[in-house]
């Protein structure tokens, strides 16, 4: 064994965290990997072709350099959402789809028009991220799959 390997842990006990210290990182966009990626989109309700797959170059505390492939995490942003759309489940059923259809729109205009772009919403508790504030708020968080 080499002196400068970590020892294994014995079975049962917690397994160790790894530590890399942040060089670079960037992003791919590659077909989804079955069982790893995100593979269907329940907004276009059909599979999606690619996903994006974040690279993390860096180093581990012994020196040694890493290439982390991290896979299931897409950029996302978040859209105030009025409360009174909470109390009419069919408009704000109305206004979200809307809402991504208009932004799917908007951003298939700047590149190829078969790429999707948009993946899927929920809905959120979060507070504003400007100025204080001490109550949440409803928001949509909208899920890219592609961002431009």
């Amino acid at each position: 064994m080499n002196p400068s390997s970590p020892e294994p842990s014995p079975p049962g006990t917690p397994s160790q965290v790894l530590s890399v210290r942040i060089v670079s990182l960037d992003y791919y966009m590659a077909p989804p990997v079955p069982g790893l990626d995100i593979s269907y989109s329940p907004f276009h309700c059909e599979e999606v072709e690619e996903v994006p797959v974040i690279r993390i170059y860096g180093s581990t505390p012994a020196g040694q350099k890493t290439c982390l492939h991290i896979h299931q995490s897409l950029p996302y942003l978040y859209v105030p959402c009025p409360e009174e759309l909470l109390h009419n489940i069919e408009r704000g059923n109305s206004c979200m789809t809307g809402l991504l259809s208009d932004l799917e729109k908007t951003l298939q205009n700047r590149g190829p028009a078969k790429r999707k772009h948009v993946h899927g919403c929920s809905l959120v508790r979060a507070k504003k991220l400007y100025g204080y504030h001490s109550s949440e708020e409803i928001f949509v968080k909208i899920y890219l799959i592609l961002s431009s």
